[in-house]
């Protein structure tokens, strides 16, 4: 994918459990040791599909690690593409904040593509073969994506942000064309762009810990409690959620929602008002405890 943010449609699915997509709340109790407490507390960088071995994430990569291994890196975009505020990343066996800052903006073009797949059109027609390299990677995005049994009217859009040197070199924006051709096949076309201010982002990243060990040992001074004194209904609560996850399927949950205070009377590693996570001891084992509770808090 191009570095400078190649921008096609897409959708993006949310995928809930059945058991629990309408319950109130629940709590998952994961048993972890330091290496697992580690992992749950942090995050991985994305990595290339094994299937298709396609890369998404290559240049989400290439800003935490250079970040980690050269002190700092760059971005250019109208938006960090990396979210600082989140869990540490692991990098290389060690955990690592980011933080980031603008230093600078530069005016850029974006070129916006859309596609009919099943169109017809008798306006001119450039063939694939005589656009610049970045029109090509911005078609691409649109040519070689499935693409069957689509309806009247343009399908799918696409966009990448053009250099001036770009644009100027740019057959799609220099000649007003209806269609391209592609493998035999014409395919009507729309073609349109507009100035950006792109900012340049700068990244540092600070070492939280060198290996998991001691980072899991940093969670469990600042965040680990212990969960003890329990009811038999509190008590019921969480062994299911240690068996599997327990479901608050209601605001009436009495047990769910005295087990939700207890947690929450503590610091999270991470939480909004609609989840959290927590370390935490129950009879004598450590536990990396997940709850969700936006039921409770809207209420």
């Amino acid at each position: 994918m191009n570095a400078r943010a190649l921008l096609a449609l897409c959708a993006l699915a949310l995928l809930v459990s059945l058991g629990g997509c309408s319950a109130a709340g629940s709590l998952d109790m994961t048993a972890v040791n330091d290496t697992q407490l580690a992992e749950q507390a942090s995050r991985d960088l994305p990595r290339v599909d094994d299937e298709s071995g396609e890369d998404p994430g290559a240049d989400y990569r290439a800003v935490v690690q250079g970040a980690v291994r050269n002190g700092s890196a760059t971005q250019n975009g109208t938006s960090p593409m990396v979210d600082t505020e989140g869990l540490p990343f692991a990098v290389d066996g060690a955990y690592y904040d980011l933080s980031v800052e603008p230093v600078g903006n530069h005016s850029e073009l974006l070129v916006d593509v859309k596609i009919d797949y099943n169109g017809t059109t008798d306006g001119p027609a450039v063939a694939y073969e005589d656009l610049s390299p970045a029109d090509k990677a911005l078609l691409d995005t649109l040519l070689q994506a499935e693409h069957e049994d689509q309806g009247e009217g343009y399908d799918f859009g696409a966009g990448a942000r053009y250099t001036d040197a770009e644009a100027n070199a740019s057959v799609l924006l220099a000649g007003d064309y209806a269609a391209v051709r592609y493998r035999g096949e014409r395919y009507p076309i729309a073609v349109d762009s507009r100035p950006v201010t792109v900012t340049t982002y700068r990244y540092t990243a600070e070492q939280v810990a060198p290996n998991a060990e001691a980072y899991a040992q940093s969670l469990r001074e600042t965040y680990q409690f212990t969960l003890s004194g329990l009811s038999t209904e509190e008590r019921k609560v969480v062994d299911e959620a240690i068996r599997g996850t327990y479901y608050a399927e209601s605001t009436d949950d009495s047990a769910f929602q005295s087990v939700l205070q207890r947690f929450r009377s503590h610091d999270a590693v991470r939480s909004d008002e609609y989840s959290g996570s927590w370390v935490v001891r129950y009879d004598g084992d450590l536990y990396w405890a997940e709850l969700h509770y936006g039921g409770f808090t809207q209420t």
